[in-house]
């Protein structure tokens, strides 16, 4: 049998359940007058104050968005609220900079990255300075191989010296001994954003004809001649092809060095105002004297057929290559006169002997020219 429940018990049980009741609801409905006021779902910063110095102890993320309402100094010092909505910058939930933070427009590097645009980084690291002082330091150690460009934007990470075997087949690569070649030589101009073919363009008009052309480094005993750009007609193709025969026909049979240092000599008879001013003129000088000219093949009475087409594309790579200042062997430096080893020319004993390559032995001369 159930006891009696007493009048005063009733009165007390209903006082405990209205109490419970009444205090379950006011701590759901609860909410701050001043949402500015409210604290962060974070963990506040702990902030150690010494003199004028602030240590912060935690991170805070802050949404910089326009319509984000204005902090106050305590505001700042709880840290930001969270907006559950645009992009998120990681800042300091105590530093002075959050007040201006909001009047900032919004530099989301990420964001255009993930859109595949390229990012301003001028006005990128600009405004990142301007809102905290310690990205001082992250510009001061951005890497300096990423450039930018006169737009601002920035370019993908470049080693200039990637542009030493700009347009160099594999073959040449070890001989290749100038990191640019000749402005004209447009089969070296590299085309990506950090050049400009504006060179080419101004040389070939005759309003920059020295800048950007190659100039052979002149060694002790070198001739004043050599100091000089080749005539930008050398670049035609019917000079290039007047070159790429020589050499396929006098040293076809040589290694490519003994190939580039035959193209050298003649291009230096180009420099050299004895000779004709053209590849050709100097290729065919005295053609019709019968095995006395300057290069038997022109003179021998034999028509000049290539029937080894792999090695005549290899004497154009050469021709090219040599004529661009790409490859300049500087053991072979100013000479004029070559010879084969087994014979011994007249004229040998009277000019300096620099060098054998192969089967040829190269000179130069005293004078400047014959002796």
């Amino acid at each position: 049998m159930r006891p009696a429940v007493r009048p005063q018990h009733q009165i007390w049980a209903l006082f405990c359940v209205s109490s419970l009741l009444f205090g379950f609801a006011s701590s759901i409905g609860s909410s701050s007058p001043n949402p500015d006021s409210a604290q962060s779902p974070m963990e506040p910063a702990v902030v150690e104050k010494t003199g004028d110095a602030i240590r912060l102890q935690s991170l805070r993320l802050v949404s910089f968005s326009d319509s984000a309402p204005t902090l106050d100094q305590d505001h700042a010092f709880k840290g930001g609220r969270i907006s559950p909505r645009g992009d998120y910058e990681l800042s300091s939930g105590s530093s002075p900079a959050l007040a201006k933070a909001h009047r900032l427009a919004r530099a989301d590097a990420s964001d255009q990255m993930a859109r595949g645009k390229p990012i301003d980084q001028v006005r990128f690291m600009s405004r990142l300075a301007a809102s905290q002082p310690e990205f001082l330091k992250l510009r001061e150690s951005f890497d300096l191989s990423y450039s930018v460009n006169a737009t601002g934007t920035l370019l993908a990470p470049h080693d200039p010296a990637d542009d030493r075997l700009a347009g160099v087949p594999p073959v040449l690569a070890d001989l290749v001994s100038n990191n640019s070649a000749d402005v004209l030589a447009t089969a070296y101009a590299p085309t990506d954003a950090y050049h400009t073919g504006a060179g080419a363009f101004d040389a070939l008009l005759g309003t920059e004809t020295e800048i950007g052309r190659f100039v052979p480094p002149l060694a002790e005993g070198d001739h004043d001649w050599m100091n000089q750009p080749l005539p930008q007609s050398v670049f035609k193709r019917v000079e290039q092809k007047c070159l790429a025969t020589a050499i396929y026909f006098e040293a076809r049979g040589e290694e490519v060095k003994g190939q580039a240092a035959v193209a050298q000599v003649i291009l230096n008879r180009v420099r050299n105002p004895t000779y004709p001013g053209s590849i050709c003129g100097v290729v065919y000088q005295n053609k019709s004297w019968l095995n006395r000219c300057q290069f038997s093949f022109a003179c021998d009475g034999i028509p000049d057929l290539v029937v080894d087409r792999r090695a005549f594309l290899l004497a154009k790579e050469v021709s090219m290559a040599v004529t661009a200042g790409k490859i300049f062997l500087t053991e072979v430096a100013s000479s004029t006169h070559y010879n084969a080893t087994y014979v011994t020319p007249y004229w040998a004993d009277s000019m300096q002997r620099m060098t054998q390559i192969g089967s040829h032995i190269f000179y130069r001369t005293t004078g400047g020219g014959w002796t």
